[in-house]
């Protein structure tokens, strides 16, 4: 898919690891994302009793491996070292640095996967998209969570080394031609689409763009934002939003189109 930004690094830059340890728990953005996520993960998966082998791509400095221990065995990769220490710090330890477009695993070793604010730092998302399929178990999801709508692009999206913001149709596109199937997806946090925009163009006007949102924060109003975004993980799990700062998506590789793909050859 051809890049709609400026080709800044893929990497996020080594001060942002050290942000995302010190507020990643208890940030409001981390706290209604997570809320958000777990919400899809839970109806996702299916009552078993069998211990499932999870995979978080991108898994940063930890706090989402934290959460995804109660659904079975974690492991987690990233593009650099410097957060993986962090993780080891977290007591994880079945951490890799690779590529997401090169997993270091073999053909349908996971029963679920996260890639959570990821594949917008690739080059070529259908590559890592295909990636995700190649590893996920017939029929096992996968939860996807992206940056939304070109027209936020701000700091932060420098910063993190992001190559694009989608819209709905754009992520369809690409995992339609990953070969998976999308279960469910919509936008995420429209309360704060209008005070980020306008933040972010605040930002890029007074030349701020080395300001690290992440500690643009007060805790007088982190718990309020942080019920504002927490509060639509269960509209989200029945319901679509119309535009939001981001978009949740549940894919799977379906065993059935496995079987003609197979039958097709």
């Amino acid at each position: 898919m051809q890049n709609e930004a400026p080709p800044w690094k893929e990497a996020m830059r080594p001060i942002n690891y050290e942000v995302m340890f010190d507020v990643e728990d208890d940030h409001w953005w981390f706290i209604g994302r997570r809320a958000i996520v777990f919400a899809q993960i839970e109806d996702a998966l299916e009552a078993s009793p069998l211990f499932r082998q999870i995979l978080d791509i991108g898994c940063g400095t930890g706090a989402t491996m934290d959460h995804l221990r109660g659904y079975g065995e974690v492991q987690g990769i990233d593009l650099s070292e410097i957060p993986l220490g962090f993780s080891r710090r977290r007591g994880h330890n079945r951490v890799f640095c690779a590529s997401a477009t090169e997993l270091p695993f073999e053909n349908e070793s996971f029963d679920l996967i996260t890639a959570l604010d990821v594949i917008e730092h690739l080059d070529d998302d259908v590559k890592g998209l295909s990636e995700i399929r190649r590893v996920l178990k017939p029929d096992a999801p996968a939860i996807i969570f992206v940056p939304a709508f070109q027209a936020l692009w701000g700091p932060n999206d420098v910063q993190s080394g992001h190559r694009r913001r989608y819209r709905i149709a754009q992520l369809q596109t690409a995992i339609e031609a990953a070969r998976l199937s999308v279960e469910r997806i919509s936008y995420a946090n429209i309360a704060m689409f209008i005070p980020i925009w306008l933040g972010r163009k605040m930002l890029t006007l007074f030349g701020r763009r080395e300001q690290a949102e992440n500690r643009i924060n007060h805790p007088s109003i982190n718990k309020l934002l942080a019920g504002i975004f927490s509060s639509e993980a269960n509209w989200l799990r029945r319901h679509t939003l119309p535009f939001g700062v981001s978009i949740v998506c549940v894919v799977r590789k379906r065993e059935y189109e496995i079987n003609e793909t197979n039958e097709n050859v």
